[in-house]
């Protein structure tokens, strides 16, 4: 497989937190969001995607329990380094897609999303482990319920869906989805008339240009023709 992968710091945090992984020749796609602000965030996501590459780069024969294994060890060091002071908080999602045998396997946590683009029908694959809060002003805000860091007892959900060699799969961070349906991102991942890399691009303005602040990170995999 091929990818093409895009991030652009938002104007919400110093530091872009989130981080990616890409592992074409293994068919495995990373995608993680940090939590907490500042260097905390930039660290709990970059912690998990560099634990991810130490186990599975090399890995012989890469499989779903070793990448569970993987996220597991990152989320135990990540718990015990937000002990501290300075990072307490902190916290990351997880979007993995990880395509095998004739299908195709996510795993996530937290709010980054999977979608599987096929026969120009954009499918999202993966559920935002989000909930709904009321603010003082009276307005709502979605928060994360589930996280990479936050307790030892980690819980990822894991779901199989079947792949075909001329579908694609893309994963996002809430800087994109928060401001853009699944529709606009169809419409812009359809353009034939731009580059894969320049439809990704268009993606990213559009959602700085609807006023999304977050950072803002994509992930598109496809087999070459």
């Amino acid at each position: 497989m091929r990818a093409v992968s895009l991030s652009q710091k938002g104007s919400k945090s110093e530091k872009n937190e989130d981080a990616c992984l890409v592992l074409a020749a293994k068919q495995l796609f990373v995608l993680a969001d940090g939590v907490g602000g500042g260097p905390s965030g930039d660290y709990a996501s970059r912690t998990l995607v560099e634990q991810l590459y130490e186990d599975c780069s090399e890995a012989k024969s890469l499989t779903e329990e070793l990448i569970l294994n993987s996220i597991k060890t990152a989320n135990n060091l990540i718990v015990q380094t937000a002990q501290q002071s300075e990072r307490i908080g902190m916290a990351s999602t997880i979007a993995c897609a990880f395509a095998h045998d004739g299908a195709l396997t996510t795993i996530h946590v937290g709010d980054s999303r999977v979608y599987r683009l096929r026969d120009g029908a954009l499918n999202r694959l993966t559920r935002d482990h989000v909930k709904t809060i009321e603010k003082q002003d009276g307005s709502l805000k979605q928060v994360v319920t589930n996280a990479i860091g936050v307790r030892a007892d980690l819980k990822v959900e894991v779901q199989n869906f079947d792949w075909n060699p001329d579908d694609a799969f893309i994963l996002c961070s809430d800087g994109i989805t928060d401001v853009l349906n699944d529709s606009a991102l169809l419409e812009m991942l359809s353009d034939q008339r731009l580059s894969i890399i320049d439809r990704l691009k268009r993606i990213l303005t559009e959602a700085e240009s609807q006023g999304g602040r977050d950072d803002k990170t994509i992930i598109y995999a496809f087999s070459p023709q």
